[in-house]
């Protein structure tokens, strides 16, 4: 299926601001590149081609853009990343949790629930994911990269290899951040249990973000050339490609693990209440930490409400007939959250 790619290539780096709110029961930190952060830089875009004044939009510029309460017409997810190699355009996913190795040159597994054993994952009792051999050698692979081909040979039960975080610094990009006291605007007084921390992404040569677009969407940014984004508003060049893709299209089978590429919230937060996804039951699940998400209401020129969802690369194993579903998160669907990928599975420790 071919599906609309917006690249976003840096000129230098991207920063991006996490606000970190502490509180008599702890803090939360909003997460580093947010969807958000690209679609607001795309309405800038839109509005400075279309010659408005943002103060004063048009009827039909308002509706494309939105307000600090409509997202507008515009519809795009991610962001991901990618790299332009002589082989062509790479693109990276966030790796699903629980990919381990038995030993350093083995083959990469994902783990499976096993049969017989349980434990309780976030109050409900689950089958536990299990890697079925001595934990002694065993190396686990969370927080890396996965690319879409070696995504498909995980979804055909082929070999595949995943971009260790370790190595991301040397493939992709580096990370640096920087802590900061945030300012009431006013008074410029330091503002009360608020701190940020700065990330700034310094890109390797021919890489950069990447997102999905719907063809309205798409039609619109191929007319702009480049955008500015992140905190200090940094340049990036904006090319429109279209691109076949499969990962996404869903293959016969009762029992599917979905594979989150986007944050997703739940009835129950991070579990559905009724413990169904997609028309299956939930059979167990291999959940990575919540991330907190806000952002910057331009209109009333304060942060957004935090919300906390679960974090791409969360894996939940679904057994039933499978309703294909754009999106499994209750809540922000049009800024593309709940987007997945399945893998088919089955259970270990039969006898």
């Amino acid at each position: 299926m071919k599906y609309n790619v917006i690249y976003f290539a840096p000129e230098e780096w991207i920063g991006f601001r996490e606000n970190t709110v502490f509180q008599a029961g702890g803090n939360a930190r909003t997460g580093s590149a947010k969807i958000e952060t690209f679609l607001g830089a795309l309405k800038t875009a839109l509005i400075k081609e279309a010659g408005e004044d943002p103060g004063n939009l048009s009827s039909e510029l308002r509706r494309i853009v939105g307000d600090s309460d409509h997202t507008g017409s515009l519809r795009i997810w991610g962001p991901f990343v990618f790299k332009r190699e002589n082989s062509g355009i790479k693109h990276y996913f966030p790796a699903p949790n629980g990919i381990y190795r038995i030993k350093e040159d083995s083959e990469l597994e994902l783990m499976m629930p096993h049969h017989k054993v349980e434990a309780e994952i976030y109050g409900r009792q689950l089958k536990l994911p299990w890697i079925p051999h001595s934990a002694e050698g065993i190396d686990t692979l969370d927080g890396g990269l996965i690319e879409l081909k070696e995504i498909k040979n995980l979804q055909s039960n082929r070999p595949f290899s995943v971009l260790e975080s370790k190595f991301i610094g040397e493939r992709l990009y580096r990370v640096e951040n920087r802590v900061g006291i945030a300012l009431e605007k006013e008074r410029k007084n330091a503002e009360e249990s608020m701190l940020y921390t700065l990330s700034y992404y310094r890109f390797n040569p021919g890489a950069g973000f990447f997102v999905f677009a719907d063809d309205y969407t798409a039609n619109l940014v191929s007319k702009v050339s480049d955008v500015f984004i992140g905190s200090k508003t940094r340049s990036a060049s904006v090319e429109v490609m279209n691109v076949e893709i499969d990962i996404f299209d869903q293959k016969p089978g009762s029992k599917k693990a979905v594979c989150l590429v986007t944050p997703s919230i739940f009835s129950n937060g991070s579990l559905p209440s009724d413990m169904r996804i997609a028309g299956c039951e939930v059979r167990s699940a291999n959940i990575q930490r919540k991330i907190a998400v806000s952002g910057w209401d331009l209109a009333r020129q304060q942060p957004k409400p935090i919300k906390h969802y679960v974090a791409p690369g969360s894996v939940y194993y679904l057994e039933g007939s499978f309703e294909n579903t754009e999106s499994v998160s209750i809540e922000s669907q049009d800024l593309g959250y709940g987007k997945y990928f399945t893998v088919n599975w089955d259970y270990i420790g039969r006898d």
